[in-house]
C-alpha cells in the first residue's frame, strides 16, 4: 500500500514503530522524507529561520547570511523562495556547498507525488511534531534541572519560549547588524555584537540562556566548537594546521580576499591547506600576510558533553525546523515587499523638494528596520508606517489627523508613500512628521527608488499605458469641443432679455455654479473609489470645481443687484416656502463648502506654526482646526449630496415640470 493511500495515523504509526531510531538522530524534515516541498520552504522566511531553494536543493542559510559576501539582505530577499535563477545569473559556476556547513543542507526540493502528496507530507510533519514534543518531555523528566536553554543567539531567537521583550531587543539589534554588514561597516557590526552581549549578560536576562559570552581560557587549547562561534566578518576565527587564528582585522583591510576567508570562517581550513599555492590558506599566503598577534592558540580537545543535554539540543533543533516560524512572523514577512538585489537606492527626492527635511535628520543616526518588522506594528498603541523609506511611529497623530484615525490604522505596518503623496502634504506637515514621529529607516537592501526620475512611475503605481494616453487626449478633445460649442451658443444668443427676468450674465453664472456643484460631488465620489494618480487628479478637480462654484457665487452676489428678479412660479404656498428655504440653504452650502475646504488647506499648509512662532502648541492647534475644517467639509458635502440635490433639483423641478413650466428655460443663458 502506497503512503498516500494510508490513513495519516497509520502512516505516523508506521514511522514511529519501524524508524524510531532514525527519528532520534534525524534533523528536522529528514525524519519525514529526504525531499522538502516548496510549500514547506515558503514557511521559513524570516532572518532567524531562512530557507532558500537553489538548483533543486534546500538550504538553511540562517547561519550563513551574515558572512555572505553580498550582505545578508540579499539572502533575506529570497527567504522562503526558489532563488535558483537569480543565483545562477550572478554566481555562474559557484558551488554553494563549499561555503556552507554540512548541517545547512536541509534536503532536496520537491516530493515525489507518486509516493506522497504535498498535503500528506505536512500531515506527517504535524505527527512528527507531536512525537518530538513527547520525546522532549520524556528526556526532561529524567534530568535534574528539567530545563533546556538556548546556547546561541540564533537558537535564542528561534525559541518560541524566549522572553518577548528580550526577543524584540535582539531582533532590533540583529537588524542593525545586518544593515552594517550590507554596507561592509564591520566596525559598526562589532559594536552591535558587543551591545547584544551586554544585554545577554545583564542580570535580568543572564538566567534565560546558556549563550557563551566570554572567550574561554586558551591555555588548554581552543576547541573547534568555540571556533565555530566566531564565523562572521566582524568576528572571524579559523583553524589551520591545529592553530586558531583571528582574521577579523585582516578582513577589514583586505576586502579582495574576503570571499575565500569567509568560506572557512568558524571552521578548520586545514583540508584546503596548500591546495592552491599563494591563495588562502597556503604556506605562501601565510608567510606573506600572517601576523603573530593574530594567533589565538592551539586547537584543543572538545570538552566533555552531557549526552542528555546533547540529545535535548538535537530534539529542540529538530522541533524548531519542523514547527518553523510563528504564523505572525510568516504573515509579517509575506506582507513585506522586498527588492531582491537592490542595495542602495537613492532617497533624495523628498528632501530635494523640501529642503527643511534635511535639517531635521542632520546628525541623527537612525536605526534600521526591515519591512517585516514594520509590518508587525499595526495597533493603535504603536502604529508604524513607511514613507519614503523612513519609518514613523504615528501614535502622536492619533486623534488629531485631519483625515481621521481610520486611514492611519488601515495603512499601519505598510509602505504608505503613494497615499501620502496623493494628498499633497505641505512642507510644514512633513517637517512636523519628521520632527515628532521619525523613529528609523529601512535597511538599504529593502529601499524603493523614490528618486525624481522614478517618482512618476512609482507614486502613480504604473507608467501610463498607450490606451490611457489616448483616452486622455480624447477627453481633452471633448472638453475643447464643449468649450467651443459653449462660446458658439453664447454668440448665437445675444438679444436683450426682459428686465423682469435674470440677466444673461447671471444665467451664465448659474451654469458655472451647476458645473461646480455636480463637478465637486462627482469628483469627490470618483476619488473615494480611486487610487494613486487617479485619486490625486480627482481631488485636484474637486478643488477646482469647488472654487468655480465659490467664484460664481461671489460674482452672482454683485450682479444680482443689477438684474431683474423674475416672478415666482405660481403654486401652493407650502411649495413656495420650501423652495425659498431650499434656495437659502443652497447659498449657505455653496459658501461654506469651499470655505471649509480652504480653511483645511490654510491650517495644514500656511497657518503659522512652531517653525515661525517657536510654540509647539501652535502645531497642535493647527492640526485640530484642520481636522475640524475637513470634518465639517465632509458633513456639508453629505448634506448637499444626500439632502439638497435630491430635494431641490429633484422634487421642486419635477413639481414645476408637471405643471408645464420651463424651469430650465427660466435660468438658461441660451435663449
Amino acid at each position: 500500500m502506497a503512503p498516500n493511500d494510508m490513513h495519516p495515523s497509520q502512516a505516523a504509526g508506521m514511522h514511529s514503530h519501524h524508524e524510531g531510531e532514525k527519528f532520534h538522530s534525524a534533523r528536522g524534515t529528514g525524519a519525514i522524507s529526504k525531499n522538502v516541498p516548496l510549500s514547506e520552504v515558503n514557511r521559513h522566511c524570516i532572518p532567524e529561520d531562512c530557507w532558500v531553494a537553489l538548483n533543486g536543493k534546500v538550504y538553511d542559510l540562517s547561519e550563513f547570511m551574515d558572512r555572505h559576501p553580498g550582505g545578508p539582505t540579499t539572502i533575506l530577499a529570497w527567504a522562503g523562495k526558489d532563488a535558483s535563477k537569480f543565483f545562477n545569473e550572478i554566481h555562474k559556476g559557484v558551488k554553494i556547498d563549499s561555503y556552507l556547513r554540512p548541517e545547512s543542507y536541509v534536503g532536496d526540493l520537491g516530493v515525489d507525488e507518486n509516493l506522497m502528496s504535498d498535503e500528506f507530507w505536512h500531515t506527517l510533519r504535524e505527527a512528527r511534531i507531536v512525537e518530538v514534543r513527547e520525546e522532549i518531555d520524556r528526556v526532561l523528566s529524567q534530568t535534574a534541572d528539567n530545563l533546556h536553554k538556548a546556547d546561541s543567539i540564533l537558537r535564542l531567537l528561534q525559541d518560541k519560549n524566549t522572553d518577548p521583550q528580550l526577543k524584540i531587543k535582539l531582533q532590533r539589534l540583529e537588524t542593525q547588524k545586518r544593515a552594517a554588514l550590507d554596507s561592509e561597516d564591520y566596525i559598526k557590526a562589532m559594536d552591535v555584537k558587543k551591545e547584544i552581549e551586554r544585554i545577554l549578560a545583564d542580570q535580568a536576562h543572564s538566567h534565560l540562556h546558556d549563550v557563551p559570552l566570554d572567550i574561554p581560557n586558551v591555555s588548554g587549547g581552543i576547541p573547534l566548537s568555540e571556533v565555530a562561534r566566531h564565523n562572521k566578518p566582524h568576528d572571524c576565527w579559523i583553524a589551520i594546521n591545529k592553530t586558531v587564528y583571528d582574521l577579523t582585522d585582516f578582513l577589514l583591510h583586505h576586502p579582495e580576499q574576503r570571499n575565500s576567508i569567509l568560506a572557512w570562517a568558524g571552521r578548520d581550513a586545514s583540508p584546503m591547506y596548500d591546495k592552491i599555492p599563494g591563495r588562502f590558506p597556503s604556506k605562501q599566503w601565510m608567510d606573506f600576510f600572517m601576523r603573530s598577534e593574530w594567533k589565538m592558540g592551539d586547537v584543543g580537545t572538545e570538552p566533555p558533553k552531557d549526552p542528555t543535554m546533547e540529545q535535548l539540543k538535537q530534539l529542540h533543533d529538530e522541533l524548531r525546523r519542523l514547527e518553523g516560524p510563528s504564523k505572525e512572523d510568516i504573515e509579517a514577512a509575506k506582507t513585506a515587499v522586498k527588492v531582491p538585489g537592490k542595495t542602495d537606492a537613492p532617497t533624495l527626492s523628498e528632501e530635494s523638494r523640501f529642503p527643511k527635511l534635511a535639517e531635521i535628520s542632520a546628525g541623527k543616526e537612525l536605526p534600521f528596520f526591515t519591512r517585516a518588522e514594520v509590518a508587525k506594528h499595526t495597533t493603535a498603541d504603536e502604529p508604524y508606517m513607511i514613507i519614503h523609506n523612513r519609518v514613523y511611529n504615528l501614535k502622536p497623530l492619533i486623534g488629531s489627523h485631519p483625515g481621521g484615525d481610520d486611514i492611519l490604522l488601515t495603512k499601519a505596518g505598510t509602505d504608505a508613500t503613494k497615499d501620502f503623496e496623493v494628498f499633497e502634504h505641505s512642507e510644514k506637515a512633513r517637517v512636523q512628521r519628521d520632527r515628532d514621529m521619525l523613529v528609523g529607516q529601512l535597511v538599504p537592501g529593502e529601499n524603493t527608488d523614490w528618486s525624481a526620475e522614478a517618482t512618476v512611475a512609482q507614486v502613480v503605481g504604473e507608467e501610463t499605458s498607450e490606451m490611457a494616453r489616448y483616452m486622455k487626449y480624447k477627453v481633452t478633445d471633448v472638453a475643447a469641443a464643449a468649450v467651443g460649442w459653449y462660446i458658439y451658443k453664447t454668440l448665437q444668443n445675444t438679444k436683450p432679455l426682459s428686465q423682469f427676468t435674470y440677466s444673461r450674465a447671471l444665467r451664465h453664472l448659474h451654469l458655472i455654479m451647476a458645473v461646480g456643484i455636480f463637478g465637486a460631488v462627482g469628483t469627490a465620489q470618483a476619488a473615494s473609489y480611486s487610487e494613486g494618480q487617479t485619486r490625486k487628479q480627482m481631488l485636484w478637480w474637486h478643488k477646482q470645481t469647488g472654487l468655480a462654484m465659490l467664484f460664481a457665487l461671489v460674482v452672482r452676489f454683485f450682479l444680482r443687484m443689477k438684474s431683474g428678479i423674475p416672478p415666482r412660479f405660481p403654486g401652493h404656498p407650502m411649495i413656495q416656502m420650501l423652495e425659498t428655504q431650499s434656495l437659502r440653504a443652497f447659498y449657505v452650502l455653496a459658501l461654506l463648502l469651499p470655505v471649509s475646504g480652504i480653511a483645511n488647506e490654510y491650517f495644514l499648509k500656511w497657518a503659522p506654526g512652531s517653525d515661525k512662532t517657536g510654540n509647539a502648541e501652535d502645531d497642535k492647534r493647527n492640526d485640530r482646526l484642520a481636522k475640524q475644517s475637513i470634518d465639517a467639509h465632509k458633513v456639508l458635502g453629505k448634506v448637499l449630496q444626500c439632502a439638497w440635490l435630491p430635494f431641490h433639483l429633484g422634487y421642486t423641478t419635477f413639481y414645476h415640470w408637471t405643471q408645464g413650466r420651463g424651469v430650465v428655460r427660466k435660468v438658461s443663458p441660451f435663449i
